[in-house]
């Protein structure tokens, strides 16, 4: 390793996060907010509370200096993750900003190893007329100013010195560099913890960013961005043009009297991945099936968005799931890929065309019936901002659970599978998948009778 020199020939200047404000409580205690931390600063002296208010815009680092404490003070909102720090050029032109996204952790990062390379978690792309460098793992944003500093990055994506400065950056600005995206987490040592560890070998950088992304509480959720901008889309999916073909609606009073218990479809449920080919499906079951699931119960309006009430909940009421059955082996329904309508109750063919189709049941190993699971996306992503994808993800949990206990109720054959045909889907279809595209897709068909009683079933290999 080798320690950072203490100063370096680089013009820098600091100021608050956007959005952060200033609070005194009793006694003087001064607090820093920004929804949805806080953080208590303890009480300041006269220069501290001065340095803050002049942090409200744009400061030299050496404006700013003045006594010890003021000092401590700086390097208090640095690493607390209070300050953005933009870099500056020798022609006093701007390199790039660290914005933090969160308070580093310890000090591990330091000291900068002799040869250094870009973390394989590092995605960049763009922001408006500028570049953006992100890591689930970083503690900062890079927003990257001038090119110069994207030669340097491209020029790590195989082990660099840290006294060089590949490009045409300064020496002195490319140590720097180097020191800031190596203690902001952007880089990585030649050890390959990203690959021989389990807790970061186990993640791909999508998979990472997705999760990191998602669980953000500051700036995401039910904002309803798109207000204003874009019309919402409707709760009713548009209709297909295909026949129609009505489906038998269940007596659920019936049911409510006959149906095994809630605790006894839980424990006996259990993936079937194989029908009675000698009896399978019926439409009568097929529909029940999707009555007992997904029908609309009710509608509504809310704060500009048509909602609805069905056997399972949604975020916000919107239900932007659709299912379409690909029929195989169903009687009293011919093959084909059909849209249900959850409002009517019925299905509408939505394709016949035999290569995707076949694609899509033979990938799914040749079920009765496999129910591809769609999501609207505008539906959910029109009021979620950054979450919306991860909450659709937690619909189709939902729904597979549904389906589940359902099937065990009925005596089926339910099997969720993990991965979706969205190729063969939009193939078939003819949708836009950047509007509507597979989320899910679950298998279902009659049960043989050696399998239709589940409890103290063999269940090894089985979930």
């Amino acid at each position: 390793m080798i320690d950072d020199p203490p100063h370096m020939a680089v013009s820098e200047t600091v100021r608050l996060l956007p959005g952060v404000h200033c609070a005194m409580g009793e006694g003087g205690e001064v607090f820093l907010v920004a929804r949805p931390r806080s953080e208590s600063l303890g009480r300041l002296t006269a220069e501290q509370l001065t340095t803050l208010r002049r942090l409200a815009n744009a400061c030299t680092v050496d404006d700013l200096l003045g006594d010890g404490l003021t000092t401590r003070l700086l390097e208090r909102l640095r690493s607390g993750g209070w300050l953005t720090t933009t870099v500056w050029g020798n022609d006093n032109l701007p390199l790039y900003t660290l914005r933090p996204r969160r308070r580093r952790h310890g000090a591990g990062h330091d000291a900068v190893p002799a040869r250094v390379m870009l973390s394989r978690f590092a995605v960049l792309r763009r922001d408006g007329a500028e570049m953006l460098v992100e890591s689930a793992v970083a503690t900062c944003d890079v927003h990257v100013h001038d090119p110069r500093v994207l030669e340097f990055v491209a020029a790590s994506l195989t082990p660099v010195s840290r006294g060089d400065a590949p490009g045409q950056l300064s020496a002195d600005v490319g140590r720097r560099l180097v020191v800031d995206l190596w203690r902001e987490g952007f880089l990585t040592d030649q050890s390959d913890a990203e690959t021989d560890e389990l807790r970061l070998a186990q993640w791909s950088a999508h998979e990472l960013w997705f999760h990191h992304r998602s669980s953000k509480i500051d700036g995401t959720g039910g904002t309803y961005w798109a207000k204003g901008r874009f019309d919402p889309l409707p709760g009713r999916h548009r209709p297909f043009d295909g026949p129609t073909v009505a489906l038998p609606k269940p007596d659920l009073g019936r049911l409510r009297a006959t149906d095994p218990t809630l605790t006894a479809v839980i424990e006996d449920r259990r993936s079937v991945r194989e029908g009675d080919e000698d009896n399978p499906l019926t439409l009568d079951q097929l529909g029940e099936f999707l009555f007992r699931c997904a029908r609309v119960r009710g509608v509504g309006v809310y704060s500009g968005q048509e909602v609805s009430d069905r056997p399972y909940p949604a975020g916000g009421g919107l239900h932007e799931l659709e299912i379409y059955p690909v029929v195989r082996s169903v009687t009293g329904l011919h093959t084909g890929l059909y849209h249900y309508d959850a409002h009517s109750h019925r299905l509408t063919l939505g394709s016949a065309h035999p290569a995707p189709l076949r694609a899509l049941l033979k990938w799914s190993g040749m079920p009765q019936v496999l129910l591809v699971v769609t999501a609207r996306f505008g539906r959910l992503m029109w009021k979620y901002e950054g979450t919306g994808y991860a909450l659709m993800l937690k619909h189709v949990g939902v729904l597979y659970q549904n389906m589940y206990l359902i099937a065990t109720a009925m005596a089926l054959a339910p099997c969720a599978i993990a991965v979706g045909g969205n190729d063969f889907f939009a193939e078939a279809t003819g949708l836009d998948p950047m509007t509507e595209a597979s989320v899910g897709a679950f298998t279902l068909g009659s049960r043989r009778p050696a399998s239709s009683t589940v409890a103290g079933a063999d269940r090894k290999g089985r979930s």
